[in-house]
């Protein structure tokens, strides 16, 4: 279907004269600028200001906190038993119990735990202490010769001066006579905020002189100096711990500690040294400093801060920007990649920053979201109608909305994906006859903008066009129940907004009336006006009940007299001119008040027919009435009723049913029933015109049959018309039906219907509509003169 779509198009232009140098083009400069365009601009711009807000938030460290944390998570998914190799030796509670004093241990019992461990074959020993204060001058001579007697086994802690912060930290060192014989081990880290995460140096320099951390002692690191992060995947209760006290005491077996490095810290409860990490509470510092070795005896750490995510985002926000979608799935699957990655990297103990990514992919996606939302239908691929308000338009333009009827009804059977080709194709069948550019979508309509043509071609455009589009519905997608109707605008004054809604509006008002299109200019304003003021006029005859009606007589051909008269609508609201009783009913059938006016005319002419039948009991009244209505039974419960309430009988009722759609027969066969059950004749009104045809012979058991005016009043001149009554008179009495000639203005039709055996007529050759009190002296005058 699609793929014929081109051929077909060629063959529509030169049909409809759309072809030819003459033809004003959209790339001109006096056209207009794609809506398109402009919305791709507006996502490029929110495109700029996701990047700039991803590239702030990384440089002030915005999303620090939920970086930490989600590097936390991501350690605790990949959580595993710590490597063996670090012991940690607590000085704890129990230590300072079997002491005897809440004090970290003597210099004295430090000397005799350094004798044990290098005696049980412990390669490194490391103090998370400086040994900074003095104790006595023996004890600290007698840790002097034990560091000298074991030199290059013992490792004590430091810190240099540094600056946290606005805080200066003093340095912290073991005394001189310590520093002779013992190796030198940093302490200090850094934290982040909300204790979410630390940070070490792998080396600091301490008076001039390169020192490695405890976590690059305790590793053998020897790579470049930099700040890296413990890996939280070691779980801190894996790692060996031993009682300070229990050593000292030799409880613990030499096999335990031969060959391992072992790091001495507190642990009890008075210690300052506890930091937060996430999902375990409260962690001893040296347990930092284990991590940190394992760390950086996996892999030397690498951190790539947060260029590679920004870039990775940045270049998915600039896809999304420059190649529209109708979902942010491509930003969201970014993200999502980002975040698997990092799971990757961490292994490779590669740390990258990804929450400014995040942040830039997020702007991005709401940004375009709200712009989707706002110039894109939600359900096919095609723009709203604001989006192509953007469009700078000059007067060389004109407006159309096409409106498929019924377009509702048909997508409850389909699905997205069904109801997205369908609107695709009707924009493939627009954009072919002519020069037209963006095509919006909003609810049932399409709407476009297209150069502007003389009036003569834009008629005969539109016509080709809605044919062409009907073909296309009725037999593509097999619904011949959906018409599309066209409305264009030609007030190229106007700003683009309202030309769109006049468009729109005139494309409803053409599948209400029923026609293939109609173009907004100014006679379809006045008449659209005039229909305005008819709809008020209703609305208050209704409220006010005070629409008033006349009888025209129906005359019997074969004697002359009057055998009963047709309700006709003879109104003047306000004491101004009549209103047309026909705009006044297709007003009411537009705005589903054609059942009110029903009812409130029916119970004058009920009121006013007991009149006529007190002196005639064989009159029959005829009121007018939808034969779409029949299956109203709410319509027909109130119009018996009223019968009832009036008193007037149901045999001397006849329904005259008009109707221009087919009727349902399972609808209105109760109804009919129920009907002729109470004794109400109906009319077939205006036969031959519209759908008033052989279809409602068989339809509706009806016993009268009234021939439409048009064909009555040319019998005289049209052999055509004499013989299209001439049959029409036959069937109906071959079926038993009473026939009735609407529209008699002369004798000699008068006499030509007789000749042919019709039974009644109606027209101004007997009476115009009159009033109940004039109708009642014609008919207690006996026979009915020709009216002069």
């Amino acid at each position: 279907m699609i793929a014929a779509l081109p051929s077909l198009t060629a063959l529509l232009r030169r049909s409809l004269g759309r072809s030819g140098p003459e033809e004003p083009q959209f790339g001109d400069d006096n056209a207009l600028k794609s809506g398109e365009a402009l919305l791709k601009r507006k996502r490029v711009k929110v495109a700029i200001f996701a990047i700039l807000f991803g590239l702030l938030s990384a440089v002030i460290e915005l999303p620090l906190p939920a970086e930490d944390g989600f590097r936390a998570a991501r350690a605790q998914l990949r959580a595993r038993t710590a490597p063996q190799d670090i012991v940690m030796i607590a000085v704890d509670d129990a230590t300072l119990n079997g002491i005897g004093k809440r004090t970290p241990p003597t210099r004295y019992q430090d000397s005799a735990l350094i004798d044990w461990l290098v005696a049980a074959g412990v390669r490194r020993i490391v103090f998370d202490r400086a040994h900074a204060e003095r104790e006595t001058p023996k004890s600290d001579a007698y840790f002097a010769r034990t560091l000298a007697r074991h030199e290059g086994h013992v490792w004590l802690g430091i810190t240099p001066q540094h600056e946290l912060n606005f805080q200066k930290v003093a340095e912290l060192a073991p005394l001189p006579e310590f520093r002779e014989h013992a190796r030198l081990a940093a302490m200090n880290g850094a934290g982040s905020p909300f204790g979410l995460a630390v940070a070490f140096p792998t080396a600091v320099s301490f008076h001039g002189q390169q020192q490695p951390s405890i976590s690059a002692t305790l590793a053998g690191y020897r790579g470049p100096a930099r700040f890296y992060r413990p890996d939280y995947a070691f779980d801190p209760g894996t790692i060996p711990t031993y009682s300070y006290i229990d050593v000292l005491n030799g409880r613990v077996p030499t096999e335990a500690l031969r060959g391992k490095n072992v790091i001495i810290g507190a642990s009890f409860f008075e210690s300052a040294d506890f930091f937060h990490m996430p999902f375990h509470g409260k962690v001893p510092g040296a347990y930092f400093h284990i991590m940190g070795a394992h760390t950086l005896k996996r892999a030397v750490p690498a951190d790539l801060f947060w260029y590679p995510a920004l870039l990775i985002a940045a270049a998915a926000i600039i896809a999304g920007a420059l190649f529209r979608s109708r979902s942010s799935r491509s930003l969201w699957l970014a993200a999502l990649g980002l975040c698997v990655l990092t799971f990757f990297l961490d292994e490779a103990n590669i740390n990258i920053d990804i929450m400014s990514g995040l942040l830039a992919v997020g702007f991005a996606a709401i940004g375009f979201a709200r712009i989707r939302r706002k110039y894109y239908s939600s359900d096919v691929d095609a723009m709203t109608t604001s989006a192509l308000s953007l469009e700078k338009v000059t007067d060389d333009v004109d407006v159309y909305a096409l409106k498929i009827a019924n377009l509702a009804e048909m997508s409850e059977d389909w699905g997205e994906r069904e109801l997205g080709e369908f609107v695709n194709t009707l924009i493939l069948y627009v954009k072919g006859p002519g020069e037209v550019g963006d095509v919006a979508f909003e609810r049932d309509s399409l709407v476009w903008l297209a150069p502007k043509m003389d009036n003569a071609s834009l008629e005969r455009h539109a016509d080709g066009l809605a044919l062409m589009l009907k073909t296309a519905i009725s037999h593509d997608w097999q619904s011949a129940s959906s018409s599309p109707a066209i409305g264009i605008d030609t007030n190229h004054d106007l700003p683009l907004t309202q030309r769109i809604k006049k468009a729109m509006q005139a494309a409803d008002d053409a599948v209400t009336r029923g026609v293939r299109f109609i173009i907004n200019n100014a006679a379809y304003v006045e008449a659209r006006n005039h229909r305005l003021e008819i709809i008020r006029v209703l609305e208050k005859g209704l409220r006010e009940r005070s629409i008033r009606v006349a009888y025209q007589p129906k005359i019997e051909l074969a004697t002359g007299r009057i055998v009963g008269a047709e309700t006709l609508i003879r109104w003047r609201p306000d004491g101004q001119d009549y209103v047309n009783p026909q705009e006044l009913v297709l007003a009411a059938e537009a705005n589903d008040r054609i059942n009110e006016l029903t009812l409130i005319v029916m119970e004058t002419a009920l009121t006013d027919g007991r009149k006529a039948i007190a002196l005639d009991p064989y009159f029959k009244l005829a009121v007018n009435m939808s034969a779409k209505s029949l299956s109203d039974t709410h319509l027909l419960f109130d119009m018996m009723t009223m019968l009832g309430r009036i008193g007037f009988p149901p045999e001397n009722l006849t329904l005259e049913l008009t109707e221009t759609a087919k009727l349902e027969d399972k609808l209105i066969a109760p109804q009919i029933a129920a009907l002729k059950a109470r004794g109400i004749g109906l009319s077939i009104d205006d036969f031959g015109t519209g759908q008033s045809n052989l279809e409602y012979l068989e339809k509706l058991p009806s016993s009268e049959l009234k021939i439409d005016k048009k064909f009555v009043q040319h019998m005289d001149s049209s052999e055509e018309s004499r013989a299209v009554v001439r049959a029409t008179i036959e069937i109906a009495h071959s079926l038993g039906k009473v026939v009735v000639a609407e529209g008699v203005e002369t004798q000699a039709v008068a006499e030509t219907l007789r000749a042919m055996g019709c039974d009644q007529a109606q027209g101004y050759l007997f009476s115009r509509a009159i009033a109940m009190p004039d109708l009642l002296a014609m008919i207690g005058g006996g026979k009915i003169t020709v009216n002069g």
